[in-house]
């Protein structure tokens, strides 16, 4: 006999995909009032606070940073399980843009939407491609906009903070703002990598103080990156 538990996750997976779907819809339509994709990153934040509310799922935000309004930031978070995009939209006080793997644009609806949000997808197959990818991402911050991208690469599979790749350190050096450090504790026990089911319970999203790259260069990058690193890693065993 299926648990009670496992119905409730199944019928949550199959509430997820109705309210994607509405939503991708609702997201499309917006570019018709909006072409700046603000409304999709509105609406993105409420698609994510529904589906976790819905899933269970109590969300603990621990803000030890002071954001200067209007200012934009790269934020950098570690990445354990797609719950991580729902975290972030909720916690994070702001409208964000994700830097994406140019996978993710290819999904029916869901890449469409993305776009008319205009997330930036890079192909880190392809050093030319990914350059300009940076490149349009620096163009979205000098226009006022936060972005957000997890510089692992890709989840965790055992739990462990991976390396941290350096596009991003790049992207934050040339385009001289803050990084603010995010970690995420709980996703992963509450949907693993490779899991459709979403559990019920409570994750943890700690963000940092921003880090200043105002006046450094690409030589300072490894230090910057370690630099994050290490924090990311005592914010999630804090």
């Amino acid at each position: 006999m299926l648990s009670v538990s496992f119905l409730r996750a199944a019928f949550t997976v199959l509430f997820i995909a109705i309210l994607t779907i509405l939503g991708g819809v609702l997201g499309l339509a917006s570019r018709l009032v909006d072409s700046s994709g603000d409304l999709v990153l509105d609406l993105a934040r409420a698609w994510s606070r529904w589906v976790t509310s819905f899933a269970g799922v109590k969300i603990v935000v621990e803000n030890r940073a002071t954001l200067v309004p209007d200012q934009p930031y790269v934020f950098m978070a570690n990445h354990a399980s797609s719950l991580d995009i729902w975290a972030v939209f909720v916690a994070i006080p702001r409208r964000i843009r994700l830097i994406a793997k140019k996978q993710l644009g290819r999904i029916p609806l869901f890449g469409w939407v993305m776009r008319a949000g205009r997330f930036i997808f890079i192909d880190r197959q392809n050093g030319v491609a990914a350059r300009r990818s940076i490149d349009e991402a620096g163009k979205r911050i000098h226009d006022g906009a936060s972005v957000l991208l997890f510089p692992e690469g890709t989840r965790t599979r055992d739990g462990t903070l991976g390396s941290f790749k350096k596009g991003g350190f790049h992207l934050a050096i040339k385009a001289g703002v803050p990084i603010v450090p995010v970690a995420l504790r709980g996703t992963r026990e509450l949907m693993p990598a490779g899991s459709l089911l979403l559990r019920s319970g409570t994750m943890t999203v700690i963000i940092g103080e921003p880090i200043a790259t105002q006046g450094l260069s690409d030589e300072d990058r490894t230090n910057l990156n370690e630099r994050v690193r290490g924090v990311v890693e005592t914010m999630l065993k804090s």
